[in-house]
This record gives C-alpha cells, sequence and structure tokens, in this order.
C-alpha cells in the first residue's frame, strides 16, 4: 500500500480498539471496509456493517463479551453521529457541577443517587476529555481539563452551575467528588455513547476485536477525536470542497472510488459536468468551502446510474449532459460577473440554475436580490461621486484605478450619510466602476426606483416575482 494511504497507515500501525475514518460520507464507508477487511484477515475474524446504528452501547457490549463464544470480530458503524457533538463533554461537566457544593458525608457514606449521576457524568465527562479518572491524584485530573471544558452550552446548565460555583472552588468540589466516585467503583461507562467509546479506547477490548467509526461530522474540536488522533487511530480520506470560480476540490477521490467500485471510468470533461449538475455548497453553519452531504450522495448516485448506462465502458460527457438534471451549485458571483460584463444571456441562464436548483426558490429569490440591490446602490453612488470628484469613466487598469482612483471615490462626503462605497474591495469597486461607465445615465439616476419597484413585485405585487428580478437583471447587464 502507498505511504500516503491513510487506511494502509492504519493497517501497518499498532492495532487499536477503536478507529475513526472521517471524511465525506461517499469514501468513508468503503475505507472503513477495507481497514476492517485488513483487521479481520490479521485477527482471522468477522466483518459487520451497521449503517446508521440507534446507539454504540449494543455494539461495545458485543465487542467486549463475542470473545466468550467466538473468535475475533471487527464491526464498522456508519454514520453513527457520536463524535458530531462538540459540546457534549462540556455538557456533561455542567451537569456534574450542578451537585456542588459536594461535602463527602464520610469515608463509608454512599453517594445519594443524585450525587452518584453527578459522579458519573464527571467520570464521562474526563473520559471524553481523553484523561483517565482512574489514574493520578483526584486534583490532578481535574487541573487536567482544559479550558473549554468549562465553558457551558447555550441552555445547558447555566444558572444552577453558577450558582454552585460562587459557592466555593469547583475544582475542589470535583475533586472531592471524583475521590468518591473511585471509593464505589464507578467507572462511568454506558451513560452515554460517547463516554462509553471512550472508555473502549483507553481500556482496549479483547483481541482481535475492533470498532470502526466511518463518520462525516467528527471536528477536530471534539476531545475524543483528538484523544483518537492521539493513538494514531484517525484516518482522514478526504473531503469535497468548494473553489473559488464554480469548481470542486476532492471529486477526484469521489470519482476514483466509484470507478473501483462500478468498474467504469469517466472522462475529465464528464467528471466535471457531473460535478457541476449535482454538487451543492453546505447549509448554514456548516465549515466555510464544504459540500453537501445529500449532494455528493447524490453524485454517487447518478455515477452508478451513467456507469450501468455506459454498460463498462468510460463515461462521456454527452451522457452526462443527456441523463443527469441540473440541480447544482450557482456560484451567484459568476452571475453577477456576467451582469458586470454585460453579458445578458449568460446572467439570465445563470438566474435560471439558481433559482430551478434552489431547496426554496422564494428564499433564494430574495437572497439575490438582495446582493443586487446592494449592487445597484453601489452603482447609483458612483454615477454621481465619479461626476463631482473628476473620475475618469471606464478606465481599465485596476492598478492605477486602486492607487488614484478608488480613495477619491472611497473618501467620507458632506452630503451623504456613509458612503456606501466606503470599506468595498477595490477589486469589486473596479468591477462596479466600470459597469456604471458603461450604464446609461438615465438608467442610473432611476436605478433607486428599478429596485424598489422590484422589491414591491417581488413581495407581492406581481404574479410572477421571477419576471420581475430576470427584468432588473437585464437593465444592469446591457451589451
Amino acid at each position: 500500500m502507498a505511504a500516503e494511504d491513510p487506511v494502509g497507515r492504519l493497517l501497518a500501525g499498532p492495532a487499536r480498539a477503536v478507529y475513526l475514518v472521517r471524511g465525506d460520507r461517499v469514501l468513508t464507508e468503503p475505507a472503513a471496509q477495507r481497514l476492517a477487511t485488513g483487521l479481520a484477515e490479521r485477527g482471522g475474524g468477522q466483518v459487520e456493517i451497521h449503517r446508521r446504528p440507534e446507539g454504540l452501547g449494543p455494539l461495545l457490549a458485543d465487542l467486549r463479551t463475542f470473545s466468550l463464544f467466538g473468535g475475533a470480530k471487527v464491526l464498522v458503524a456508519v454514520e453513527s453521529a457520536v463524535l458530531a457533538d462538540q459540546r457534549a463533554a462540556a455538557a456533561l461537566l455542567q451537569e456534574a457541577l450542578e451537585v456542588l457544593p459536594f461535602t463527602p458525608a464520610g469515608s463509608e457514606a454512599p453517594l445519594s443517587p443524585r450525587e452518584r449521576g453527578a459522579a458519573l457524568r464527571l467520570l464521562q465527562a474526563l473520559r471524553l476529555f481523553g484523561i483517565d479518572p482512574l489514574a493520578g491524584s483526584e486534583a490532578g485530573a481535574i487541573a487536567a481539563l482544559p479550558d473549554e471544558a468549562w465553558k457551558a452550552p447555550r441552555g445547558k446548565g447555566r444558572g444552577r452551575a453558577k450558582a454552585s460555583r460562587d459557592e466555593g472552588d469547583p475544582k475542589e468540589g470535583l475533586a472531592a467528588l471524583l475521590a468518591a466516585a473511585r471509593r464505589e467503583g464507578l467507572e462511568g461507562r454506558g451513560e452515554s455513547d460517547a463516554a462509553d467509546l471512550a472508555l473502549a479506547s483507553q481500556q482496549g477490548l479483547p483481541d482481535g476485536h475492533h470498532l470502526i467509526l466511518a463518520e462525516s461530522a467528527a471536528p477536530e474540536e471534539n476531545p475524543l477525536v483528538r484523544s483518537l488522533a492521539a493513538l494514531g487511530a484517525v484516518a482522514d480520506v478526504g473531503t469535497v470542497q468548494a473553489e473559488r470560480g464554480g469548481g470542486w476540490s476532492g471529486v477526484d477521490r469521489l470519482a476514483a472510488t466509484l470507478a473501483e467500485e462500478t468498474g467504469a471510468a469517466i472522462a475529465p470533461d464528464a467528471l466535471a459536468e457531473l460535478a457541476r449538475r449535482t454538487l451543492r455548497a453546505a447549509g448554514r453553519g456548516a465549515p466555510a468551502g464544504g459540500s453537501d452531504a445529500d449532494s455528493t450522495a447524490r453524485f454517487a448516485g447518478e455515477y452508478r446510474k451513467l456507469a450501468a448506462l455506459a454498460g463498462g465502458e468510460r463515461i462521456g460527457r454527452a451522457l452526462v449532459l443527456q441523463t443527469v438534471v441540473d440541480r447544482g451549485e450557482e456560484d451567484v458571483w459568476q452571475l453577477l460577473e456576467a451582469i458586470g460584463a454585460g453579458k445578458a444571456g449568460e446572467a439570465l441562464g445563470r438566474l435560471d440554475r439558481l433559482l430551478t436548483g434552489a431547496e426554496d426558490p422564494e428564499a433564494a429569490r430574495l437572497s439575490f436580490f438582495a446582493l443586487l440591490a446592494g449592487l445597484a446602490r453601489q452603482l447609483a453612488a458612483l454615477a454621481g461621486l465619479a461626476q463631482r470628484r473628476g473620475v475618469p469613466p471606464a478606465d481599465r487598469d485596476y492598478n492605477r484605478f486602486k492607487t488614484r482612483w478608488a480613495p477619491l471615490l472611497q473618501a467620507p462626503d458632506a452630503e451623504l450619510p456613509g458612503n456606501p462605497l466606503a470599506g468595498l474591495h477595490p477589486f469589486r469597486l473596479h468591477r462596479a466602476y466600470l459597469l456604471a461607465s458603461r450604464l446609461p445615465a438615465p438608467l442610473l439616476a432611476r436605478l433607486p426606483w428599478h429596485v424598489l419597484e422590484t422589491e414591491r413585485r417581488l413581495k407581492g405585487e406581481s404574479g410572477d416575482p421571477a419576471t420581475a428580478l430576470a427584468e432588473l437583471v437585464l437593465r444592469l447587464s446591457p451589451r
């Protein structure tokens, strides 16, 4: 296996109880299966795949007890989502803090049910942050908690935890609680999948037994991910990322995996067209530049369909055009670029693609209108400021514009409450300036009215809001 192969690296290293294969959903499962097959061959065991399991507890229990009745076993859990919540460990610690102030009643006094629950959550939180709660001193274990552990997630135990902390040093109280948990023989297993998983990674499983997680959501900030990475038990198999200009990186990995699965390769231009028609950016709240998991799944589904239609031959672009409906991501900035370049036909085509491929066309229409209205406001301001400040029209030399004309256009103006051009990047300002130079003066003067009229039509005064937006696009993109 190649040295850069992440799965090969894991197979070449020491055996671990728990592994994480992380990346795009289409890539993680086949990579995890390959890792499982290699581990099973080494231990003489069998492989089982569990897709979207309801919990990891039964799987870990199976691995812990199976050695009593049979040979080695490797389980693959696909998209368990156990690592998706970065705040799980901090939330558990906040629940433990709610029992403070804690003063043990005596060396032999048992914990109350409430104290026992808090102690279990403390043990789980420590394990999730990669700290063995049964090793070293209690105070040392609590002191090893990172700063992020003390930050309460929104809406999670803020009131009572704060009140407890106000009554004394919470670290001393938690150390006393940990001492009581050790005295009663608590380990912190079973209360949550993540804590049970942390326990398995630290204490191990019977020889030849392994659990492999194939996850698309396993952020670096998750303490258990960090612990697995420190053990050398993580394989990053790649993700699909949006590039500037509308392209996608990482698509070649998807294509290579699917070509191996189906036996059908794909031509480079066909691959680019398939990506254009299927892939979409991740939604709000996801890491910037990432792809939507459902769209990569659609990419894989369309690839498999194309492979079947190609009958084992290489997939060509013509077949993609004939059989794959275009529901890909439209780059709004390229749409604005087409408007600025006076390419009305391209701009309308991109606008139609933007709205047709949107899950919520009305929201997409209003969102793009907001961008277009902002551009129109800049154009109207450019028309007046350029004339008053002696900026010549249509200077295509960007460096001269950036050093000479942009400062004049972005300077404060006594007649404006706020210059709408201030803070605009010189490159974007230059593009808007060139567009304003092409537009006729009467249109620039009436742009605010056209924007207001379009907004009225978009928000209920027209039975065809798409036409209203298209008309504004046409006004801003003359040849």
